[in-house]
């Protein structure tokens, strides 16, 4: 069932700028977040806690299996019978594995983005969980093979330059040296998940950690990456409220040097390599529907060498990075996300290099 919209309280252009600021700096001090923005950290921490009440934006966190992997993302078409479209998105959208779900006008019913630590866990979870649902009449998986861009780095635009190279001037320090999530961290990182905005005491409190754990474990995850801090905006209080996917192809030696330049895009969220009949996925963020029309006309126009081969609109999403989401895109509840875990918990026993996927 599509939850009901909550447009009850409305982002003002101070909101959307401090939105911004969490884009470019997820835990910056609310005193540093009034420095940039000309308000007392009183008002900035005030705003924030009526944006996040309202599910307007939100932050959160995710892992990565190490720093310089960013393990397997599967994006995956689901057909759904008749009648059953919405139990089915219902019952994915608590899995700790999936990142997004798209009800999509054409394609498919679902698209389902999901993450997980290696290739055999994919396939646990398409052939045991997803393929094992009532309701399920067809499953296609395609992988990510290289990043061009991802929402972590998408930005509003509503900050000056100068508000920016204040927070860019103030870059966390930390650790050097290679790092991953250990079976320790996780829980710490479950919480993050959650409201990456909680602070020491708070994630002591949630984890049983003690403050200075919590502050030496997360200056280490963070600082080597293997921690992604992002802040997300529900999409009409962005001015972009329609979402639509492209599915084209490139020759093979031009993806490296066209995808970075469609990354740059203000309307890329989204721009990655993938297997399959078509090695190029975009997701955008639109203003109209006409405005994906002459996006496309311009990119054929740049681009003789691309190929769309298939536009999909999002009629509705039903999660996004960890939160259901409500009609308007605005975030009701948050679901721990945890790549680690076994996606079919409940399923008899598991493949022996599955006991080890959370070590």
């Amino acid at each position: 069932m599509l939850p009901v919209s909550r447009a009850d309280t409305e982002a003002d252009e101070l909101d959307l700028a401090l939105v911004n600021a969490l884009q470019l700096q997820p835990r910056a001090s609310w005193a540093l977040l009034g420095q940039t923005l000309g308000i007392s950290p009183v008002t900035a921490a005030r705003r924030w806690r009526r944006l996040t009440e309202a599910g307007i934006a939100w932050v959160t966190a995710y892992g990565l299996p190490s720093p310089h992997d960013r393990g397997c993302i599967a994006f995956l078409d689901l057909d759904c019978a008749p009648g059953r479209l919405w139990q089915i998105a219902n019952v994915l959208a608590d899995d700790p594995h999936v990142l997004s779900i798209e009800h999509l006008a054409q394609g498919c019913d679902l698209f389902v983005t999901a993450a997980f630590t290696d290739l055999a866990l994919v396939s646990r979870y398409a052939a045991d969980r997803i393929g094992e649902l009532p309701g399920i009449t067809a499953v296609r998986v395609r992988l990510a093979t290289g990043f061009y861009a991802e929402g972590v780095r998408w930005r509003l635009g509503s900050l000056e330059p100068g508000q920016r190279q204040e927070l860019h001037g103030r870059p966390p320090g930390g650790y050097t040296q290679p790092s991953q999530v250990r079976e320790e961290d996780r829980g710490l990182l479950i919480q993050l998940g959650i409201d990456g905005r909680r602070d020491q005491t708070e994630l002591a409190a949630a984890t049983g950690l003690s403050p200075s754990t919590v502050r030496r474990r997360l200056d280490r995850i963070a600082a080597c990456d293997t921690i992604r801090f992002r802040c997300e905006i529900a999409t009409r209080d962005a001015g972009r409220p329609v979402l639509a996917s492209y599915e084209a192809t490139l020759p093979p030696d031009q993806l490296d040097e066209i995808g970075p330049r469609i990354a740059r895009l203000p309307e890329t969220r989204l721009c990655t390599a993938v297997t399959g009949p078509h090695n190029l996925h975009l997701s955008l963020w639109l203003r109209s529907l006409a405005d994906g029309q002459r996006l496309e006309a311009s990119l054929s126009h740049t681009y003789p060498d691309l190929h769309i081969a298939q536009r999909r609109i999002s009629l509705h999403t039903v999660k996004r990075m960890g939160r259901i989401l409500d009609a308007d895109g605005r975030a009701v509840r948050a679901v721990p996300m945890d790549i680690w875990q076994d996606p079919v918990p409940a399923a008899g026993p598991h493949p022996p290099h599955l006991n080890r996927a959370a070590s």
